[in-house]
């Protein structure tokens, strides 16, 4: 599971005292801070400690806000979390900051969720759920945002040249984007002569579609949830995507996969799943009935003979490979599988594909 927030912890030092003792003073100035930020105000409690200081708490649709004061001492101690792009917290420590005029400002931004990771300066760290994380160093920053689904982070590599991160995990980078497209596209020209009709089910980075079309497939349908992955990859990983998304025979669809999967009734000789085997940062449906769903309704949709391939993640995700391996002999006789080193991901990565 993938919970995401960013958390700013954030010291005031001999700060203007006039307010630091005043709940009414503080409650308003909290207020159009929220406001100047973007943020989303719904509610505050406010405490005075007799003989002094007052401890804040207030409720945004983003999460909380949470200052404690020493008046005393001029001091003020800042709590913000929100599930927001942190930019709109920076710009409400920025407001405070010019109204409370403090001489010393400290600053440290957490991400919270998986993993809890203090930032540091020029690196990433990408999460993973098995024992272990992976940091790399930013070269260059080419985007950071929060899309409606999603953080989105591209970045340049010394090694790796660009990569694209979603919520702080790595999907694809320059240097393995056709070691990872070739693993999933294999199977399929080893076994079709000709490419009919193709659905790749995720897949936004573009890199299995630039990959596929040079195999001539008659049409390909690309299901991407989220629009903003495929704007910023046509951007900023043009050596990854090229020009696929503007491509005659491809038809792309911002859908979520499974409601398509769902509703769809066309046939496809190929169906290519670049989805993640962790879909709980954009479904509500539980895991194991959300990959049922999907192997169910790719099963109904492949012609005879179809082939399906699917990236399963990390071979040390013992939970996930069990679930799938269970999970594809309920539905598919025809199974195999495939272990590939992915220099990016420092780490082999498992594929599969099954035959109907």
């Amino acid at each position: 599971m993938n919970p995401l927030g960013t958390q700013h912890i954030a010291e005031f030092i001999e700060c203007k005292k006039t307010f630091l003792n005043d709940p009414e003073k503080l409650e308003q100035i909290i207020r159009n801070a929220i406001e100047y930020s973007g943020l989303h105000f719904e509610k505050i409690i406010t405490h005075k400690f007799n003989p002094i200081g007052v401890t804040l708490l207030a409720i945004i649709s983003e999460s909380h806000i949470g200052l404690h004061t020493y008046p005393e001492a001029g001091h003020l101690s800042i709590d913000v979390f929100t599930c927001s792009h942190p930019g709109k917290q920076l710009r409400l420590l920025d407001y405070l900051k010019k109204i409370l005029k403090p001489k010393t400002v400290k600053i440290a931004e957490v991400t919270r969720g998986n993993p809890i990771e203090f930032k540091q300066e020029d690196w990433l760290t990408s999460r993973t759920e098995y024992g272990f994380e992976i940091k790399y160093h930013i070269k260059k920053l080419y985007y950071s945002d929060k899309s409606n689904f999603q953080f989105i982070d591209v970045i340049e590599n010394d090694h790796f040249g660009r990569m694209l991160f979603l919520d702080k995990d790595l999907q694809i980078s320059e240097v393995d984007a056709d070691t990872y497209s070739y693993a999933m596209i294999q199977p399929v020209i080893e076994k079709k002569k000709k490419l009919k009709n193709v659905l790749i089910l995720g897949g936004g980075d573009g890199g299995i579609l630039n990959f596929l079309l040079k195999y001539n497939p008659e049409r390909v349908t690309l299901v991407e949830i989220d629009e903003k992955v495929i704007d910023v990859s046509k951007k900023f990983l043009k050596k990854i995507c090229g020009n696929a998304f503007s491509d005659k025979r491809v038809n792309v669809l911002i859908q979520d996969a499974l409601q398509f999967l769902q509703s769809t009734r066309d046939k496809y000789d190929v169906v290519i799943y670049d989805l993640t085997m962790h879909p709980e940062s954009f479904t509500r449906v539980e895991r194991e009935k959300f990959l049922k769903d999907v192997l169910h309704n790719i099963h109904r949709i492949l012609t005879k003979g179809g082939i399906g391939t699917f990236q399963v993640g990390s071979e040390y995700d013992f939970v996930t490979l069990k679930l799938v391996q269970r999970l594809f002999k309920r539905y598919f006789k025809k199974i195999n599988y495939s272990l590939i080193f992915l220099r990016s991901y420092c780490e082999r990565w498992i594929f599969a594909d099954v035959i109907k």
